[in-house]
């Protein structure tokens, strides 16, 4: 196993609760082995960036029609009316 590093940190109250939920649900040994596979993840969805062909807003480009002509200089109109 690799050297653990020890350290502190604050959450809140709800977040912890949240966590010992989880805890049991993943049978997982506690929180801190909580923390450190999300931080795994944090830190692997980094190093990936983002891949623009699975994107679903990139995806759509192209495919969405609308009924006005000039949505992009009114946007706002558009979106929001």
């Amino acid at each position: 196993m690799e050297h653990l590093h020890r350290t502190q940190i604050y959450i809140g109250q709800d977040q912890f609760r949240r966590l010992q939920m989880e805890i049991r649900k993943e049978g997982v040994r506690g929180v801190s082995e909580l923390i450190r596979r999300a931080i795994d993840a944090f830190l692997l969805t980094r190093e990936r960036g983002t891949d623009w062909k699975k994107d679903p807003l990139t995806k759509s480009l192209g495919k969405i029609t609308l009924s006005v002509d000039d949505a992009a200089e009114n946007h706002d109109e558009v979106l929001y009316r």
